[in-house]
């Protein structure tokens, strides 16, 4: 919930008659207009002139030592209803219907989804930037005393030329810090290295170590010197899956602990290179892919690919549907398909030379993965048979520049996002027709991508890349109307999988397999986890005793999103007065799974809280949960009581 706005929706008509408003009228059935007045039956009041009628409110008004007698009493609890907060009548809780887009399975329609803007740019110093933007968290925005996927993310990155590294806050708000010695043309990742609920930034430092980095631009640890190319780039995974993770820089391999060695990867005769983690035959332990040589969790050498281009790059897909994943090279004019043992299964040439990191996905739409290719001067996407589904000329004369993938406008195909020397733009993924190009951008093209995150915390995703020609920027870009799909918040790896990273920055112990679950890679599907929860409040009733000065408000909460919300969320009451909105309650709720109505629940309120116009419930202020639907979180109950 990004505000507090009243939506102005009167479930139900408060539980007041008129006489408990204001005090004063007759109760029902009564003519006071002359002293000729009939009781109740059984009333034993005095009938004479002098004696006043019984009226229901809370007094004895006929002086016969019975209050209110004769008064319906729902509850039998010898107040009348009309004076008693607890007759109120309330649905009790139960099921409730989750809504289709909520379980991942509506479609989002997006009216016009190349309507593109730029939702904010921070110029960078130095020479700009040419690494992959990690978008991770790193600061406790809610102030909940953690860290984790309920905060806004953050973008991490490092500056070339004065070789700084930077952490933006993903809401445009500003730079969070920027700290001296750490390589420009060195790549960065956003996890839990050490497990200790914080998440960190790897970056390689201006010696050729590996650095943690803390939210305040802090070295956790740094490693020893290691021969790394020169343009260095890190990845993390708990590679014995121990519970502890390991930090892979170029062919550094240290303990995200402290950031001791644990080997240094030999053997590789590919200069340009970024680190692949996976558990590719599902053995327990994962294996780590560097240039042309996969290794196990040691550094020892398994197995290569005979790929010869100056570059390297690899993504892991299924492609033949058993458990293990395949491991998809590209290298010179050449893409080589591998299964998970080494043995390789095909090779098909690509248009151009020097190709960067490919993504895969499913880019047409028929239920199978394809390889999407950036080489220098085309970028291709084939069928992983060498198929050939399209071509389009692009302009990155050193190659090497990444491509990554989201259905942007949901409808089953994954676009292609890729920037070049000179524009950044989205592909249609089963033609390659260009629906998005923005010329703003140019670059000296290293192996950074594009990356997709819901990095606002607003509902929609965003694309987020980094210039460094005569634009020296991040930008972040969304769509200029209504908002796309929603999408995962964090995209902190340049080996990003999904199931790699947790939401959090947490380090899965045992990461499922992502070919298994998504089958994409350097792409994401539109939500993360299909299923989201979403939180609905509404005030019901509200009872007001105006003689007394007390009341009761009565608010209902449901969940009717697909996913369970675990216990801690709260709700805020405020009463509407003459100065505005007062907070005059807040309920910590129990666990709402999904689906599920709970039983009602009541708050007592006394004279100092009643709202002159009303009241405002909003569940989850702190905006602790992503939610399905964010604009659905308030209700306004307007009533005038007592005045």
């Amino acid at each position: 919930m990004r505000r507090l706005a009243p939506v102005s929706v009167l479930l139900l008509v408060a539980c007041v008659t008129e006489n408990a408003i204001n005090g004063k009228n007759d109760p029902a059935g009564f003519d006071t207009s002359t002293d000729d007045w009939t009781p109740p039956d059984g009333d034993t009041a005095d009938t004479s002139a002098d004696t006043p009628p019984e009226e229901c409110n809370g007094v004895d008004d006929d002086g016969d030592g019975a209050v209110d007698e004769d008064f319906p009493d729902d509850d039998g609890d010898g107040i009348a209803n009309c004076m008693d907060c607890a007759a109120l009548a309330e649905t009790p809780g139960g099921t409730v219907a989750v809504l289709a887009e909520c379980e991942g399975t509506g479609v989002t329609t997006v009216t016009d989804p190349w309507n593109v803007g730029i939702e904010w740019q921070y110029t960078t110093s130095g020479s700009g930037v040419i690494v992959m933007p990690a978008v991770g968290n790193m600061t406790d925005d809610n102030g909940d005393g953690a860290v984790d996927d309920r905060d806004i993310p953050d973008i991490a990155y490092t500056t070339w030329g004065d070789n700084t590294l930077c952490l933006l806050s993903g809401d445009g708000s500003g730079l969070i810090f920027q700290v001296s010695g750490y390589s420009g043309q060195g790549g960065v990742t956003i996890a839990d290295v050490d497990d200790d609920g914080d998440p960190e930034i790897v970056a390689i430092t201006n010696g050729n170590e590996i650095a943690a980095v803390d939210a305040t631009g802090a070295a956790e640890w740094t490693s020893n010197t290691f021969g790394m190319m020169a343009y260095p780039q890190p990845a993390v995974a708990d590679l014995d899956e121990d519970g502890y993770p390991e930090v892979i820089g170029d062919v550094g391999l240290v303990n995200g602990e402290d950031g001791s060695k644990i080997a240094e990867l030999s053997g590789i005769t590919n200069s340009w290179r970024t680190p692949v983690a996976a558990d590719l035959d599902q053995d327990g332990t994962q294996e780590i892919i560097l240039g042309n040589v996969v290794y196990d969790d040691k550094g020892k050498k398994l197995w290569t690919n005979g790929g010869t281009g100056a570059g390297n790059f690899a993504a892991v897909g299924d492609v033949d549907g058993d458990p293990g994943g395949e491991v998809i090279f590209v290298s010179g004019s050449t893409a080589y398909v591998h299964d998970d043992d080494g043995t390789l299964l095909n090779t098909f040439a690509i248009p151009g030379s020097n190709p960067g990191p490919p993504a895969m996905a499913d880019f047409d739409g028929d239920g199978e993965v394809e390889i999407a290719i950036p080489a220098n001067t085309y970028l291709s996407v084939f069928d992983i048979d060498g198929t050939k589904l399209w071509t389009m000329p692009i302009q990155d004369n050193s190659g090497l520049a990444g491509c990554s993938g989201y259905d942007i406008n949901g409808d089953g195909a994954y676009e292609v996002l890729y920037a070049d020397e000179t524009d950044m733009r989205i592909y249609d993924g089963t033609t390659g027709k260009v629906l998005y190009d923005n010329p703003s951008h140019d670059s000296g093209t290293v192996w950074e991508y594009p990356v997709i995150a819901d990095v606002d915390k607003d509902g929609s995703a965003e694309i987020i890349y980094a210039s460094n020609g005569a634009t020296q920027a991040i930008t972040v870009l969304g769509h200029a109307g209504s908002g796309w799909a929603k999408s995962g918040e964090t995209w902190g790896t340049h080996d990003f999988a999904v199931t790699n990273l947790n939401a959090d920055g947490s380090v899965p112990v045992i990461p499922e397999a992502s070919w298994q679950k998504y089958n994409v890679f350097r792409a994401r599907p539109t939500v993360d986890d299909p299923s989201t929860p979403d939180l609905v409040v509404s005030i019901t009733d509200v009872c007001v005793v105006c003689d007394s000065g007390a009341a009761e408000l009565t608010f209902s909460v449901y969940n009717q999103g697909g996913q369970d919300v675990d216990l801690g969320v709260a709700v805020n009451l405020y009463a509407d007065t003459d100065l505005g909105l007062s907070l005059v309650h807040t309920e910590v709720l129990p666990a709402i799974p999904a689906g599920t109505r709970l039983d009602p629940i009541a708050v007592d309120l006394t004279g100092l809280e009643l709202g002159k116009y009303g009241y405002v419930a909003v569940i989850d202020e702190a905006d602790g949960e992503s939610e399905c639907d964010e604009t659905n979180n308030v209700d306004d109950y307007e009533e005038q009581f007592c005045f």
